[in-house]
């Protein structure tokens, strides 16, 4: 006991940590170590009420910063600093605020996802300019609802994207300082004029990312057939990604674990997985013999096309196959093209349901997206794995965590006492 203590205690006063877990959950994530060793000279303040619990936690996440760059830290009570919390808009107890220089950013909910996303804003590396294509049914950038696509957004602003809104419509040339052309889901054909614009566009270098839906013809399928990546109108389905949950048909949902060796998955394999639902499949053909095309995610090779598109409206029913061939279907595509001496980059993804706020912290969608775009606009080092949001506690528990924890511990705990009742038994009954 005496030994059990003091190694507590020596544990507790030194600066050395052990973490043992199979997930690594209490070191910090690298990309967020690799973001404070670029941001020399921040400053970490925490504002917090005295009782307030989760403030240990805070204060050893400040910690763990501190020990990967330059680094000052400090620590006020909210009573104790009235003008800083309404400069800073601070409203709330365990907020953080981060400072550089005259830029500062304000955690509200301290966990490394929102620090990343914080510290990539004080950064304030410029990325380029992304055009979303707009006026013909696509995803809402500014809608922060289930179905919208207003995460995207922020995350491609927090990285240091700057958006522009591109009415088809109206498009007669992709102005010049346009990176990358961003088309979420186009629900009608867009206007040849502008599909024209769009050719020349890639013809002269721009970068296109192009997210699809199956049982829609926007005219971007064609586009992209010219440059090797057709796109037949069916519908995916994978029987390896386990049941339907009710809400789509089974199979109709593939959880993607196989990718291609390329920069758009680095650092995804077989247990980081990316979600999609209603998808649509590519063929690779390389127009020229020296262009690359890359089938980056794919399903199983249990997945086969379905040619009915109903199946995308039939809730939690099974889906027979017809004969139909099995095999690895492509979902997410990338293809690098040298044309006169400029190089054209596309990612195309066969859903862009995957990018909506629904699904966009969904396993690893967000990775892929997000990585996706750095390859198309040239900024390979800004490819990495972000840090993953914590699943807050929730009390009460939730009813599967309830019977999670009884069917563990909770019926550990009588079985041993009835063990051990029986072992007292038989020994007097021995004696």
């Amino acid at each position: 006991m005496l030994l059990a203590i003091g190694a507590e205690r020596a544990a507790h006063y030194s600066d050395v940590r052990f973490d043992w877990t199979f997930e690594q959950r209490y070191e910090l994530d690298p990309a967020l170590v690799g973001l404070i060793e670029e941001l020399p000279g921040l400053e970490v303040v925490l504002f917090h009420d005295p009782l307030d619990p989760r403030i240990r936690r805070t204060r050893l996440l400040i910690a763990g910063l501190a020990r990967h760059g330059d680094i000052t830290s400090a620590a006020y009570e909210l009573d104790q600093a009235p003008e800083e919390l309404e400069d800073y808009g601070i409203g709330s107890s365990n907020s953080l605020l981060f400072r550089l220089g005259e830029r500062f950013e304000v955690v509200e909910r301290p966990a490394e996802g929102a620090i990343y996303e914080a510290l990539y804003r004080l950064r304030s590396m410029e990325s380029g300019v992304i055009a979303l294509l707009r006026g013909e049914g696509e995803g809402d950038p500014e809608d922060t609802r289930e179905l919208g696509y207003g995460g995207l957004a922020s995350m491609l602003v927090s990285e240091g994207y700057t958006l522009r809104r591109l009415v088809t419509m109206a498009v007669q040339e992709i102005p010049d300082d346009v990176d990358i052309l961003l088309a979420i889901g186009p629900q009608r054909g867009i206007h040849p004029i502008a599909l024209d614009a769009i050719r020349r566009f890639l013809a002269r270098g721009g970068g296109l990312v192009a997210l699809l839906e199956p049982g829609l013809q926007s005219g971007l399928e064609e586009v992209l057939a010219e440059w090797g990546l057709s796109s037949p109108n069916q519908v995916v389905i994978d029987p390896a990604s386990g049941e339907s949950a009710g809400s789509e048909a089974e199979g109709a949902c593939p959880l993607v674990h196989l990718y291609e060796s390329h920069p758009v998955t680095l650092g995804l394999n077989r247990n980081r997985m990316t979600f999609f639902c209603g998808a649509r499949t590519f063929r690779l053909r390389k127009p020229q013999v020296d262009d690359e095309l890359h089938a980056v995610a794919q399903t199983s090779a249990r997945a086969w096309l379905s040619h009915d598109l109903g199946v995308l409206d039939r809730r939690g029913s099974r889906v027979e196959r017809a004969g139909e061939p099995q095999s690895y279907q492509p979902i997410a595509v990338a293809g690098r093209f040298e044309r006169d001496g400029v190089e054209t980059r596309i990612f195309a993804v066969g859903d862009s349901d995957f990018a909506s706020n629904r699904y966009l912290r969904t396993l690893y969608n967000l990775d892929l997206i997000m990585n996706g775009v750095h390859w198309t606009a040239e900024r390979e080092p800004q490819i990495q794995l972000r840090p993953k949001i914590r699943t807050t506690v929730q009390f009460p528990l939730p009813v599967a965590d309830s019977l999670e924890m009884l069917y563990g511990v909770g019926l550990v705990v009588p079985e041993a006492l009835l063990i051990a009742g029986c072992v007292v038994w038989l020994r007097r009954r021995a004696a």
